[in-house]
């Protein structure tokens, strides 16, 4: 299980919109709070640990989708 798969949806959307250019204003502090200990964002925003884990969940998410394509 990657710790994509452990973060609660709101995490997994701050991620999203990181990766996408956006912004955290307006974002929950204690999901903020908790995606920093994590390593995933920091003060400048989303931080290289934080794009492997996206990245990792994309490929899966891909993966998946190749599967059941082919099934």
């Amino acid at each position: 299980m990657t710790l994509w798969n452990m973060l609660p949806r709101r995490e997994q959307r701050i991620l999203v919109k990181l990766v996408g250019g956006g912004s955290t204003r307006g974002d929950y502090p204690a999901e903020m709070a908790n995606l920093m200990q994590l390593g995933l964002v920091g003060q400048d925003g989303l931080t290289a640990a934080g794009l492997k884990v996206f990245i990792a969940a994309l490929k899966a998410q891909r993966e998946a989708r190749r599967i059941d394509l082919v099934a």
